[in-house]
């Protein structure tokens, strides 16, 4: 049998090396469905008051067992996220956007986090490029009735809802279901992270609302400028994270 060639070239990427070698971290389906459903109140999909689907139903949509959806259920209910009444018109509700925002957060340090968003980053400018030869009229005045009411007064975890539901908008417009996933999963999760890093309720003051310029140049149809116009946004976002942990 013939030896393994364990050689190292010189010339290897190491981060490429590292990223094959990184150690596997791979949720349980208890902590998968928990995770889904707490990206679901981060984004505003489930909100405040809302009922989910049944424990049969919720495990036939995701295709999990029951034990499994209530074992998930349990932790949400843990962390405050949700509550459960009995009865006829009973069931699980969300009980706090708020907590879907704190709860899940892990320790993380800048780099992580710049690199995170960098990626976040690049994925929607790319879905607001292809959106914007895409989107439809109905989807513009979204977008602008988003704008509006993200400018009136609300409570922290309401903005963090429109500004997320601005940002969904954009790339389910984009066409791309598999690129509204990848979006919608990091999203929430640098929601979280940029709490656990900065400490600071989220979001932040706008200073430069990017917004009206996204939709303006969507509007145009001109997606470069769409496209720019939303990694700058996210860049400046990114500093407002990092510049509040320093403060």
């Amino acid at each position: 049998m013939s030896e393994i060639d364990t050689t190292v070239w010189e010339d290897e990427p190491v981060y490429v090396r590292d990223a094959v070698f990184q150690p596997i971290d791979t949720p349980t389906a208890v902590d998968e469905v928990a995770r889904r459903i707490r990206q679901a109140i981060v984004l505003g999909v489930l909100r405040d008051g809302d009922r989910l689907p049944a424990e049969t139903e919720l495990a036939k949509r995701i295709g999990v067992g029951v034990m499994t959806v209530r074992a998930a259920l349990s932790e949400l209910r843990a962390d405050g996220l949700l509550e459960t009444h009995r009865g006829r018109l009973g069931g699980s509700f969300v009980a706090s956007s708020h907590m879907a925002f704190l709860s899940g957060t892990s320790p993380t340090n800048p780099e992580t986090f710049r690199n995170k968003a960098q990626i976040l980053g690049g994925l929607e400018a790319h879905a607001t490029m292809l959106a914007a030869a895409l989107i439809t009229e109905d989807e513009l005045i979204i977008l602008g009735e988003l704008v509006d009411e993200i400018n009136q007064p609300h409570t922290t975890s309401e903005v963090g809802i429109l500004n997320n539901r601005f940002h969904l908008t954009i790339a389910a417009a984009s066409g791309n279901r598999l690129l509204v996933s990848e979006i919608s999963q990091r999203r929430a999760e640098l929601y979280a992270d940029a709490f656990a890093l900065a400490e600071v309720e989220l979001p932040l003051p706008p200073g430069n609302d990017a917004h009206p310029g996204i939709v303006e140049a969507m509007t145009a149809r001109d997606g470069q400028l769409a496209s720019m116009r939303m990694w700058e946004h996210h860049q400046f976002t990114m500093d407002g994270v990092l510049t509040a942990r320093r403060a």
